[in-house]
């Protein structure tokens, strides 16, 4: 650097004596040659070399330790991002946390089904003794965990502090353990609600009124419903579910002796699947190969149906066929649903037969049910392949975003139910007078984001005895859900 800086200052004085030389040749001739300026000349030149030679050098050492800085910084992130790879990965979808392994092997859901009811029965002249509660309860307060384990099992344990009116410490709702390796089968164990039919299949969270029917209620807590231990064989696709489950007694049961056991199958086909209209054909049935005895070495089996009204606040029972004595029981059912847009419409019919132990005529009873719903806001309920039937809303305009209202629906429903068998005939020589429940529901809708809903119904409600009119039950009811769902 200190050659430099004296080579500068030589062709500083260079230039000078050049200036110098210049004035002092317009006052008086020069000699034709002076070997001084040469010489600077020459300096000058070689100034001017060095000065392009240092340039060259830092100008290849900048790109040099660019690139060297460029190749450093690409290391050091592919280092990151290969150890972020390997880190377990967190998620909040619609707010539910979830977690997930590097590889995708193993998967842990936290999950929760919150329902808290309000209920308000005007009742007719009915009996003495019947009241029908209006008040409140948490229909269910569902929490607990899903999740994948070495990539092809599955499982979900969830438990429920909810129920009709008397809130629980706790009990199993849903506890299993399934292998998906083989798909589209599956195999599933532990104590879970097998597939009967459609409206079962249809998740607590997505139910479009209340309670299920009062007929799907009966037919699926023969053999099937929440916490039901047993073992089911699945084969399903986009467009169809094929099930045969064995079942026993459900994790809540009192204590029974030489638990029950059944079958459940159940055959679902979506029929229409484009844009604008999708068609769900469905069958299904239960054989209760063997009733539960009531005690140790009794040889007693009995089996009874009963239900309530649509609005569950307690667990009243507004038919009810009493104990029958029972060596098998056959339940079967088919439904319907289908989607237009936001029109959304779902039928079932269902029959009951119960073989008796004694030398009395084997009952049997029948219900259908018939319901329709339409979107004010036009979304269209989404189909879930997993379990063969419609989801709820899923608002397109969130409320709060966007001007959106969230989505809303306007429904109604028609429900009977028919657990009278030979009701003129006194219950020792075989007859049954279960009643008949007639119920008309209206209501309304609203999801104002995904995972919240308010829903609101208004019940008529008919019960009838042919054989005791003094027993005949009427009420008008009106319910109010809210529910979060993650």
């Amino acid at each position: 650097m200190a050659r430099f800086l004296s080579s500068l200052l030589l062709a500083g004085s260079a230039l000078l004596a050049l200036n110098a030389a210049a004035v002092a040749q317009a006052n008086r001739p020069a000699p034709a040659s002076d070997p001084r300026i040469a010489i600077l000349e020459q300096q000058l030149r070689s100034v001017q070399q060095q000065l392009a030679e240092i340039k060259a050098e830092r100008g290849t050492g900048n790109a040099a330790a660019l690139a060297e800085l460029k190749r450093s910084s690409d290391s050091r992130q592919a280092a990151i991002e290969k150890r972020l790879d390997g880190q377990a990965r967190a998620r909040l979808d619609n707010g539910r946390l979830s977690f997930a392994s590097a590889d995708g092997d193993f998967t842990f859901a936290l999950r929760s089904l919150v329902q808290f009811d309000a209920g308000y029965f005007s009742q007719g002249r009915n009996p003495p003794g019947v009241d029908l509660n209006s008040g409140t309860n948490f229909r269910r307060a569902q929490f607990g965990f899903t999740g994948t384990a070495w990539r092809d099992w599955s499982y979900n344990f969830t438990y429920d502090f909810g129920g009709n009116g008397i809130e629980r410490s706790g009990y199993i709702y849903t506890a299993y353990l399934q292998y998906d390796g083989l798909k589209p089968f599956g195999f599933r164990i532990g104590a879970f609600s097998p597939f009967v039919g459609l409206d079962d299949s249809t998740g607590s969270a997505d139910l479009l009124f209340l309670e299920r029917a009062s007929v799907s209620d009966v037919a699926r807590n023969i053999a099937g419903a929440p916490g039901r231990e047993g073992a089911s064989i699945f084969a399903q696709g986009e467009r169809y579910l094929f099930s045969v489950s064995v079942t026993g007694k459900r994790a809540t049961d009192a204590a029974t002796f030489d638990a029950q056991q059944a079958v459940v199958t159940r055959a679902s086909w979506l029929a229409v699947s484009n844009d604008h209209v999708k068609w769900l054909l469905d069958a299904h049935s239960s054989h209760v190969l063997k009733v539960a005895d009531t005690a140790a070495n009794s040889g007693a089996t009995f089996f009874r149906l009963s239900n309530g009204p649509e609005i569950a606040i307690d667990a009243t029972r507004t038919i009810d066929t009493g104990m029958i004595d029972a060596r098998k029981v056959t339940e079967y059912g088919f439904e319907t649903a289908a989607t237009f847009g936001p029109l959304y419409g779902q039928a079932g019919y269902f029959r009951i037969n119960v073989d008796r132990r004694l030398l009395l005529p084997d009952p049997d009873f029948k219900g259908w049910y018939a319901l329709a719903t339409w979107s004010l806001t036009g979304e269209t309920h989404p189909y879930d392949p997993t379990t063969a039937s419609f989801r709820g809303l899923r608002p397109t305009r969130p409320l709060g975003r966007d001007g959106g209202i969230g989505a809303w629906e306007v429904k109604g429903r028609y429900s009977s139910m028919n657990l009278d068998y030979l009701p003129g005939i006194a219950p020792a020589s075989g007859g049954v007078p279960g009643g008949v429940q007639n119920v008309w529901s209206v209501g309304a809708n609203w999801y104002p984001v995904n995972g919240i809903r308010f829903a609101l119904d208004y019940e008529n409600i008919r019960v009838g005895h042919v054989n005791a009119r003094a027993t005949d039950i009427s009420a008008n009811a009106i319910g109010l859900r809210s529910q979060i769902s993650l």
